[in-house]
């Protein structure tokens, strides 16, 4: 079984997710090996993701994961000023885990428009 996203939270549930990360800053994260590699395989400027994690009112979406593990993990998406826009993939477990993170240098609004036709049916109520 591949990863499988279950949920998609445009607006409902997206505060209470969100507040899991509140106390929580970018240092304190666990980083994982998967995140370790791809800041050197992409040359992802971890100034950028440090200083946009707490900018909570950029998130736009979130995804729900499930890993072929069994695990759940969530995709925080940040829209930036210039439309471009940040993932942060992350899971809630004994540590929080920082599974990986890279800025995405594509208009945020035509990629939510596409994964909103793709995932509709996994779309929590607004």
């Amino acid at each position: 079984m591949d990863d499988e996203i279950v949920a998609v939270y445009e607006k409902e549930g997206m505060n209470e997710i969100i507040e899991k990360l509140s106390n929580i800053e970018f240092d304190e994260l666990f980083k994982s090996e998967h995140f370790l590699y791809s800041v050197d395989e992409k040359n992802t400027d971890v100034e950028m993701l440090k200083n946009n994690f707490k900018e909570f009112s950029k998130i736009k979406v979130i995804q729900k994961r499930k890993h072929r593990n069994g695990k759940e993990s969530y995709d925080f998406y940040y829209e930036l000023d210039d439309k471009t826009y940040i993932i942060y993939s992350i899971a809630f477990e004994e540590k929080i885990v920082l599974i990986n993170g890279f800025h995405v240098r594509r208009n945020f609004e035509h990629f939510k428009k596409a994964l909103m036709r793709a995932y509709k049916d996994k779309l929590q109520s607004n």
